[in-house]
């Protein structure tokens, strides 16, 4: 256990472990290796689902896992698509994409933080965490499908058009993050000229 950290944000936190979890199980070489991925991919977004609620029930809403939370989803739901990018499950372009919205909505959230200027949260962004794990689940499921059962027609080309869909929704949310953050980039501008 972390000492000095709520129940919410221990749940939070486990995530920061179980992404680098599923990328070793996905990875490995050994029989059971997308099972194993599956169950921590279930894990991952259990957590998610659990440290909200957790936080709301017993009033442990903080600014520590304001931060927590978008970290260690960024962290295990990137360690799904590098994982998927090493497979040959998604391209590079795509991956990239994934990676450059989150850093760059992180160093807004760190500006933010800094200006004193308040940064819009945005419904897109829930709703990419929910679609990137959701995207998630489902390529692990036609994989673990296609190598119990028996293959699904066209599953590569079901995945492919699964990651164009994913990538063009996180380059949407990072066009509504910046739209509606101009004040905060017009304040990190001003601050570059000084």
């Amino acid at each position: 256990m972390i000492p000095g950290f709520s129940l919410a944000n221990k749940i939070t936190l486990s995530r920061l472990v179980l992404g680098p979890l599923f990328l070793i199980a996905y990875l490995a070489t050994w029989r059971y290796a997308v099972e194993a991925a599956l169950i921590v991919a279930i894990l991952i977004e259990a957590t998610d689902i659990a440290d909200g609620a957790t936080a709301r029930a017993r009033k442990q809403t903080s600014d520590v896992g304001k931060l927590l939370d978008p970290m260690s989803d960024s962290i295990a739901r990137l360690s799904y698509y590098v994982g998927f990018l090493a497979a040959g499950y998604a391209q590079a372009w795509m991956v990239v994409i994934l990676i450059y919205r989150d850093v760059i909505v992180s160093y807004l959230r760190v500006f933010s933080a800094l200006t004193g200027t308040a940064m819009g949260r945005r419904t897109s962004g829930k709703w990419k965490g929910i679609l990137q794990g959701a995207v998630a689940l489902t390529i692990l499921g036609i994989q673990f499908f296609n190598e119990n059962f028996f293959p699904i027609p066209h599953s590569f080309r079901l995945i492919y058009w699964l990651m164009v869909f994913i990538t063009a929704y996180t380059v949407f949310t990072l066009w509504e993050y910046l739209s509606a953050n101009k004040q905060l980039l017009l304040e990190i501008r001003r601050r570059g000229r000084a």
